[in-house]
């Protein structure tokens, strides 16, 4: 699944390469989320790698979103993590929160969030829509937690 998503982005975001090789890890996640209006949730699972020692650890995630909107849709995220304390945290457990706003249909999307209002970020997050429809505006939370395959 990482290789798969990978793939796809490296073709989505030329540069990429480079990124992913001046990085300390990254994160490659298969996600799915359903926004009906004030609600929405989702998950998925995936992989965080430190790129220093090739280790990988197996994560899954969850959403909560509040906020309007509504739809369903399947997603890859790559975060690509330019700091140890955020490769640490992806690899044992994380919250993160957060407000955005996204709109997709199939494999196009346009998306904007909170963190993007940050100079300088300690990772960049990259995302590649796959299938479904949507139209929102929330606030979420993020849950990575690590599991045994």
């Amino acid at each position: 699944m990482a290789e798969v998503n990978l793939q796809g982005m490296k073709t989505l975001y030329p540069g990429l390469d480079r990124k992913l090789e001046e990085c300390k890890g990254y994160v490659a996640l298969d996600v799915r989320l359903v926004k009906i209006p004030f609600i929405g949730w989702g998950g998925g699972k995936g992989v965080v790698v430190d790129t220093t020692t090739g280790e990988r650890t197996y994560v899954k995630v969850g959403r909560m979103d509040i906020g309007g909107g509504g739809g369903i849709r399947e997603f890859d995220v790559l975060i690509v993590l330019r700091d140890e304390k955020l490769l640490r945290y992806a690899k044992t457990g994380k919250w993160a929160y957060g407000a955005g706003a996204e709109a997709s249909a199939g494999s196009a999307s346009v998306e904007g969030s909170s963190d993007k209002l940050q100079a300088k970020k300690p990772y960049e997050l990259f995302v590649r829509s796959e299938r479904g429809a949507s139209v929102t505006w929330t606030l979420h939370a993020i849950r990575l937690q690590p599991y045994r395959p």
